[in-house]
């Protein structure tokens, strides 16, 4: 018969364990995702496009990327 206090133990660990590999993913996606970003920017940069625009064209990528949810980000002050 199992120790049901050592089957807690043994279910605790293996969910710690899962929550540090959740992070860590989301961790190393976060750093490939701001590659990303900056490489659009650059390129955009690259093309002609002026600063203000290839940012938000990076921010607008980032946030899509980060909240799917996301449509586009407003920048700056258009009132």
């Amino acid at each position: 018969m199992i120790n049901s206090d050592g089957f807690g133990e043994l279910i605790a660990g293996i969910e710690t364990e899962m929550t540090q590999d959740a992070i860590e993913e989301r961790g190393r996606l976060a750093v490939v995702l701001a590659r990303i970003a900056g490489v659009v920017y650059a390129e955009a940069i690259a093309a002609g496009v002026p600063h203000v625009l290839a940012q938000q064209m990076a921010t607008d990528y980032w946030a899509a990327e980060m909240h799917p949810g996301v449509i586009g980000v407003a920048v700056g002050d258009d009132e």
